[in-house]
């Protein structure tokens, strides 16, 4: 069967870096045969996270917006895949609300103790960042965000592509090692084994 995948593209720019990065991963994805759903958060639209705990009882969000139909694609996909820019050390506030709404899905998995669906495939997910400084610590944030994150989705060990000093618009080009290496990551997660547990 196929592997199938959701790419979030999650900046609030059209064409820079990440969204390059994204058009990578997903030329990997599609060459490998996966069927893949492209999302660009910047045309979604999804309100921050209220902290009103209402999911934790009803495991339900009492906002309504795109993220309703977002949820489905999350707890469905084999593969979950973010393609982000890094602002300040973390990622667009338009994607960290996307991930501040998957509270109800942690609510699903630890207050209400309800599974995710049982998938034929093994989830896995995939961070491919890109920032414009050299900052060693950079990425810290995002490691932490992305570990806890995809706990909520059943992934157990997500891998992190992390590129910085990379900052004018388009400067990904100039990187093209950078762009064969997030496409052959969606090649390896277009197969149904995706990355073996030790990689």
């Amino acid at each position: 069967m196929s592997v199938k995948a959701l790419v979030i593209a999650g900046s609030p720019r059209k064409g820079g870096n990440s969204d390059i990065l994204a058009e990578h991963l997903v030329l990997g994805l599609t060459e490998g045969g996966a069927a893949v759903t492209v999302l660009h958060a910047r045309d979604l639209k999804v309100g921050h996270c209220l902290g009103c705990n209402a999911c934790s009882r009803t495991g339900e969000c009492v906002r309504r917006d795109d993220m309703q139909s977002l949820y489905g694609l999350l707890t469905h996909s084999h593969r979950v895949c973010l393609v982000t820019p890094i602002f300040f050390c973390l990622v667009p506030s338009i994607t960290q609300a996307i991930i501040e709404r998957c509270q109800t899905l942690w609510a699903h998995k630890y207050p209400l103790q309800r599974s995710l669906p049982e998938l034929e495939l093994p989830r896995q997910g995939l961070v491919a960042a890109v920032g414009g400084t050299h900052g060693k610590r950079m990425f810290d944030a995002l490691r932490c965000t992305a570990h806890y994150w995809f706990d909520t989705l059943d992934v157990a060990h997500p891998h992190l592509l992390t590129y910085g000093g990379i900052d004018e618009k388009g400067a990904i080009r100039e990187h093209p090692e950078v762009l064969e290496e997030v496409r052959q990551a969606g090649l390896r997660l277009a197969t149904p084994e995706g990355w073996p547990p030790e990689a």
